[in-house]
């Protein structure tokens, strides 16, 4: 590549074509979102790679990925477009009230949690702001998706990205119904879990099905456990063990209503693990477009008013 190579205003629709082609690895699905055709993108990618005297993607009849070039520039080309979309949406938000839309991935518990109880007011009084929520209980890359922000337990966010809290530290309870204690001993003992069906959690980015994590007198556990049930939902989890056929290491702020209400009772309590503050996080950004910044505020605001009033 040239490194002497100045950007030209007209190569900008070319490295949004080669990024949406690139986040794909399909054209006719990088396509549809343009609203081109597949023939016209892939015209678009010839006539950059042309430009810039390299190849930025290997195409087949079957698949499309990076080559070595355009692994290379497609950070900096993602950076770039987000820098220069949150500054044109800084430009038009200061001619009246934020618009657009936000783009969000989180966990459906976080939705159900977090954001749920408050998206009625909050188009309330942001009426020209979208809201598009991605539910995915796996780690998803929310630079690659081009989301513009996401929410997780802060010991899971990259060091690069800037978190904000969101919530209040929870723990972890391993529960089940009273028929199914009934029909199976409690375990006593984390070793006991051998002899029960537990519920078990794939992620769907890496496909690994997770441990249970338990805690006691500061040691940290993780258990491999065993059951007929596997799934990559946090909300599925949760209907297994509330219908008696499993017991399932839960989020305890996402069962509690259960618990209160002795719909699920919990067992090895002093080995519950404290989980970090849900915090939403985001890429460091110069311009911040305001629909962001309010959303952000927003919901950071209700959550801290909900936690004061449990």
């Amino acid at each position: 590549m040239k490194p002497d190579l100045q950007i030209d205003p007209a190569l900008l629709p070319a490295l949004a074509t080669f990024e949406c082609v690139a986040r794909h690895a399909n054209f006719s699905r990088a396509a549809a979102e343009m609203g081109f055709s597949p023939s016209a993108l892939s015209q678009s990618l010839r006539a950059l790679e042309k430009r810039l005297g390299v190849r930025l993607l290997a195409r087949t009849t079957r698949r499309v990925s990076l080559t070595e070039e355009g692994a290379l520039i497609l950070d900096s080309v993602r950076r770039g477009l987000a820098e220069l979309g949150g500054a044109l949406s800084a430009l038009g938000d200061v001619r009246g009230q934020p618009a657009g839309t936000v783009r969000i991935a989180l966990s459906r518990i976080a939705y159900a949690e977090l954001f749920s109880p408050h998206i009625v007011d909050f188009s309330a009084r942001y009426p020209a702001i979208g809201l598009e929520f991605y539910l995915d209980d796996g780690l998803t890359d929310i630079v690659a998706g081009r989301f513009d922000i996401g929410v997780r337990l802060g010991s899971c966010i990259e060091a690069d990205m800037v978190a904000v809290a969101l919530s209040r530290p929870s723990r972890m309870r391993i529960v089940g119904t009273p028929d199914y204690f009934r029909r199976n001993p409690p375990p006593h003992t984390p070793e006991d879990l051998a002899a029960h069906d537990c519920v078990r959690f794939r992620f769907t980015t890496s496909g690994r099905i997770a441990r249970w994590d338990l805690e006691h007198n500061g040691q940290r556990l993780e258990i491999e456990v065993n059951g007929r049930f596997v799934v990559n939902d946090f909300v599925a989890e949760i209907d297994l063990a509330r219908r008696g056929l499993a017991l399932a290491q839960v989020v305890e702020s996402s069962a509690m209503d259960d618990i209160e209400t002795g719909r699920l009772v919990t067992t090895l309590d002093e080995y519950a693990p404290t989980l970090g503050a849900a915090h939403l996080y985001f890429p460091g950004t110069t311009h911040m477009p305001a629909r962001l910044r309010v959303f952000i505020d927003y919901f950071q605001a209700a959550n801290s008013a909900r936690k004061a009033t449990n």
